[in-house]
């Protein structure tokens, strides 16, 4: 296997040019380090592949066997129920140093191992922050990847954001949590921005301001490292404008909904894996 911390090239395969198969490309492509890949890329819908068909270090194939044959870890990028297709294509092939990395939601390192009869497996569930650098991304290693493949690995990874080892059963609440969550943050967002231009704001105006809040109200809670609810109460004068509108939200059982939201979300996740 090639060494990218030596400097030599490395042979990145992806199978999926959806959302997450897109996004590894995009920012492994824009990386300074970008001239030591060669990627080898495959998807069913050949359209999602256009883009990168003229460029220099990409080559387009016709099938996942294909890919997995040229690559040294090949990200399989496809929806957890399209996972058997791709594995009945390449579990025949040999293994020898490959690498099969999953970013499959509810499909355990054993269900990857079973269903694709490999032994030199990565499991993550990225996010789409990711995308930006900033995001935080869970993996799992089977019990035979060794620390030299790790070490490549996290170095291939390090553009993405945090890369943090999780114990599998703890996977479903961080996709949730990481992956799940910037949609749910935008929809409190959303609604924070649709409630001030209800009130009159410009909606430019509105987005900017309440972007501004968020990013700021995130920055105090870590900068001064204390609790939200400590947030709230220095903010908070009694009989105040503060306390009327969390009086409101209270009232309308918003943070229910969201947890509610939290855990009907847990509960999809785990049921992908049955």
């Amino acid at each position: 296997m090639s060494d990218l911390i030596s400097g030599e090239n490395v042979r990145l395969g992806v199978i999926g040019v959806g959302n997450i198969g897109s996004m590894i490309l995009d920012v492994l492509l824009n990386t300074p380090e970008n001239s030591r890949y060669l990627f080898f890329i495959y998807n069913r819908s050949p359209e999602k592949m256009n883009k990168y068909s003229k460029l220099e270090n990409v080559r387009i194939c016709r099938s996942a066997m294909e890919v997995y044959k040229e690559a040294e870890f090949t990200f399989v990028c496809v929806k957890p129920h399209q996972t058997e297709s791709v594995y009945s294509e390449i579990r025949h092939l040999p293994e020898e140093s490959r690498v099969l990395v999953s970013t499959a939601a509810g499909k355990t390192l054993a269900d990857i191992v079973d269903g694709a009869k490999r032994t030199r497996v990565i499991r993550i569930m990225p996010t789409i922050t990711s995308r930006i650098g900033v995001g935080m991304t869970a993996v799992a290693y089977s019990e035979v990847i060794d620390e030299k493949t790790k070490a490549m690995f996290e170095k291939i990874f390090r553009p993405f954001g945090e890369l943090i080892e999780l114990p599998e059963e703890k996977f479903d609440a961080f996709t949730v949590l990481a992956s799940s969550g910037p949609a749910f943050v935008a929809f409190v967002l959303e609604s924070f921005i649709e409630g001030a231009i209800n009130i009159g704001v410009n909606p430019d105006y509105a987005r900017d301001i309440v972007l501004r809040t968020f990013e700021g109200s995130v920055k105090f809670l870590e900068r001064m490292s204390i609790e939200p609810s400590r947030l709230k109460y220095m903010v908070s004068s009694p009989g105040g404008v503060t306390i009327r509108g969390l009086f409101e939200l209270e009232k309308n059982a918003v943070k229910g909904a969201i947890m509610s939201a939290i855990q009907e979300a847990y509960n999809k996740s785990r049921s992908l894996g049955g």
